[in-house]
């Protein structure tokens, strides 16, 4: 499907080249280190690195950082989820080398400045609060505390108030040291390059980053609590009500069905939900299903944001639409199917067209272990799915949901 070598740098790094006719290249640097494996007092702690990669090197200082980004004249980004710390640049190819000095030199010799790292404190902060002024993300972070103990999705990405406010430079140092490391470090570069001169260029400056003996990590696997609890908030316009069901051990084929069963149920424009709640009952304008796959987490959130008064009618009517689902009186026959695997052959294509969501999806793969043409097997699967397996997966996920309804607090 594409024109891609793999590498193993001898210093650990996993390097993924990517050769495609473009003018435009990109390079992404990722960390297999995320929210998932920080311990509780550490909650936030990935996302403040992340943040302070961008703060200051042995050779640069922030502004100098930002004006070299700025000067490639194409795109960067960096972003933190609870598996990985990821950071990129696109532009023209001509900028590719020193896009990759300078990546290598905010990965490898970062200094975490004092005054910077006040400042980002302070950014930090308010982006917390930023979220919890938003009532959709507010409500997800009420639901995964209702369902989960110790599990990594009780915690969020940025962390808390307590934790940000705690972190010193000592720690935030000795964390950056010890988990971004050449040998927990994955390379993903799309280019119109050949692989060899790619892997020279990426050698050139990240071999001299030494490899360091990784820190044993444990990630909790948590089902999620069957319950459901009901919590207010000021000043909000709508009520919102999620269903949260987990599905660890799925088979890669009952995932596939679950994603055919997702799309059908939630995730389209004409989805079931979509036409119970708001082509037939008029209750909402915000409806969808969505599903999460990645080790450790696996989740299916059903999310709507409704008038107060209409809360117990769209409860009714959620949970109509999984007892029909699981009863067999919604369709899901081979047209479904067929359907779901144009939906993939198109998010496939889109990704395939654009070189920063090729090396993106590149580079996720490699972080979580899987082969980057995974997708070509998951199509041959989907012909083999049928819709009997669908409903199977629909009874076996949809018990015991943990369901969090978010009202407005009265004066």
């Amino acid at each position: 499907m594409f024109n891609s070598k793999e590498f193993l740098l001898s210093n650990g790094i996993h390097l993924t080249t990517i050769h495609r006719e473009t003018q435009i290249s990109s390079i992404h640097v990722g960390f297999r280190m995320g929210a998932m494996y920080e311990k509780k007092n550490e909650k936030g702690i990935c996302h403040f690195i992340e943040h302070m990669l961008f703060k200051g090197t042995k050779k640069r200082n922030n502004h100098q950082i930002n004006q070299e980004l700025e000067e490639r004249a194409g795109s960067y980004n960096a972003y933190t989820d609870y598996i990985s710390t990821v950071f990129s640049i696109t532009a023209l190819t001509e900028e590719l080398s020193p896009s990759i000095e300078l990546l290598s030199d905010m990965m490898i010799n970062s200094t975490f400045p004092e005054e910077e790292i006040e400042k980002e404190r302070k950014v930090i902060l308010a982006e917390i609060k930023t979220d919890l002024d938003d009532v959709e993300q507010y409500s997800y972070k009420k639901i995964n505390e209702t369902a989960f103990k110790s599990g990594p999705l009780r915690h969020a990405v940025i962390g808390s108030e307590k934790t940000i406010k705690a972190f010193t430079k000592e720690q935030l140092k000795n964390y950056y040291h010890t988990h971004y490391i050449p040998n927990q470090c994955y390379i993903s570069v799309v280019s119109s390059l050949p692989h060899e001169q790619v892997k020279e260029m990426v050698e050139e400056y990240y071999l001299k980053w030494m490899s360091r003996e990784k820190s044993a990590v444990n990630v909790v696997i948590e089902k999620n609590k069957s319950t459901r609890k009901v919590s207010y908030k000021t000043n909000i316009e709508q009520s919102t009500l999620i269903y949260l069901y987990t599905f660890h051990g799925f088979s890669r084929r009952e995932e596939l069905a679950l994603e055919i069963l997702n799309y059908k149920f939630g995730e389209s424009a004409n989805s079931v939900l979509f036409q119970a709640l708001r082509e037939e009952k008029g209750l909402s304008y915000d409806i969808y299903s969505e599903i999460d796959p990645t080790e450790a987490l696996k989740t299916l959130y059903i999310y709507t944001a409704v008038a107060e008064e209409d809360i117990e009618e769209a409860r009714n009517a959620v949970d109509d639409c999984i007892q029909r689902i699981r009863n067999r009186e919604i369709c899901l026959d081979e047209k479904t199917i067929h359907l779901m695997k144009k939906v993939l052959r198109t998010a496939v294509a889109s990704i395939m067209e654009d070189s920063e969501s090729l090396g993106n999806y590149v580079l996720h793969q490699k972080i979580m272990g899987k082969k980057i043409d995974a997708f070509v097997e998951d199509m041959k699967e989907l012909d083999n799915i049928h819709a009997n397996e669908i409903y199977e997966v629909a009874e076996k996920i949809f018990n015991d949901p943990t369901v969090h309804t978010l009202l407005n607090r009265k004066k």
